[in-house]
């Protein structure tokens, strides 16, 4: 596929800059999600990768027939040969203490595991082998974006405004993530020759969710961890034992803690040059605090969901 033209839609989504920043020599049309309607968006393209998503994507009541950007594609595609390469989610996995593969039972726990599912069939029931659905783990990178909403860039905004990233649940919840970085490059590979199916995507690492909050703190060079309840929720790791025959190994331990002092750094560098003010006049070392610490709110232990 070397030679061939690849649609990008979603173009300006947080994993997609990622994405389009690490292309190099290859033909690429880039758009919005408000150009699916285009009656040019497929000329000549050889492979479509969806970024986009519907806002209500996340609701019970989601209209998918008429607003969801997958299904929408796929039914333009028709029987056109032109391969699709869909991002879903580890969510439509049912719960499990096992490493989860591709041939995991499916049960999703909340409504966006339960969209995404019906994307996955619907997009298959239309585009057979041609579809190669990606089921991400937990993505990560510097999210302190306007506008975004994800569990890591709430916890950037808090610690850049407070001094400290707060959890709902115990920080020994095991989870795998997966570098922002590290997915743009595998997902370079994956257009250039799509394997078709479903393919894991993610560390294959489960790494406690408190590790990665102290790394980032140590990284930003002060702060404090505020654990609020001691429920343990959500656990999961994928089983990428797929993507490492294909791609070789997607993350090691080490490049996890590198990713997430990168992260904490960035904005430390950001907090100074945009904060110095605020950081000087009653800054986070205000407490004699000078590094990361790992703190229990007792007032807030019942707060967790």
């Amino acid at each position: 596929m070397r030679n061939s033209k690849l649609l990008v839609v979603g173009r300006n989504s947080f994993l997609a800059r990622q994405f389009l920043a690490s292309l190099a020599q290859r033909e690429v049309v880039a758009v919005s999600h408000d150009a699916l309607d285009r009656p040019d968006l497929l000329h000549g393209v050889d492979c479509v990768i969806n970024f986009a998503r519907h806002p209500s994507a996340s609701g019970n009541d989601y209209p998918a027939e008429e607003v969801d950007p997958d299904w929408r594609l796929a039914e333009r595609i028709g029987d056109r040969n032109i391969r699709y390469v869909m991002l879903s989610s580890r969510k439509v996995y049912a719960p499990s203490t096992a490493p989860l593969d591709e041939t995991a039972p499916t049960g999703p726990q909340d409504a966006y595991g339960r969209n995404k599912l019906a994307s996955e069939q619907r997009l298959r029931d239309l585009l057979g082998e041609r579809l190669t659905v990606l089921r991400l783990a937990n993505i990560f990178g510097y999210e302190r974006i306007p506008g975004r909403t994800s569990f890591l860039a709430l916890s950037l905004n808090r610690l850049h405004r407070e001094g400290g990233i707060h959890y709902d649940m115990s920080p020994f919840v095991e989870r795998d993530f997966l570098p922002a970085e590290t997915l743009a490059w595998l997902l370079r590979q994956i257009v250039e020759a799509p394997p078709g199916g479903i393919l894991n995507v993610g560390s294959g690492i489960g790494l406690p969710t408190g590790r990665l909050a102290l790394w980032i703190l140590e990284g930003f060079g002060r702060g404090e961890l505020v654990i609020g309840s001691p429920v343990e929720k959500d656990a999961f790791v994928l089983d990428v034992g797929r993507l490492r025959g294909l791609y070789g190994e997607p993350c090691s331990y080490d490049q996890l803690r590198t990713a997430c002092l990168a992260i904490g750094q960035q904005l430390a560098w950001i907090s100074t040059e945009q904060d110095s003010a605020n950081a000087n006049g009653d800054g986070s070392d205000s407490d004699g605090v000078r590094g990361p610490l790992l703190r229990r709110d007792h007032n807030r232990a019942r707060g967790g969901r």
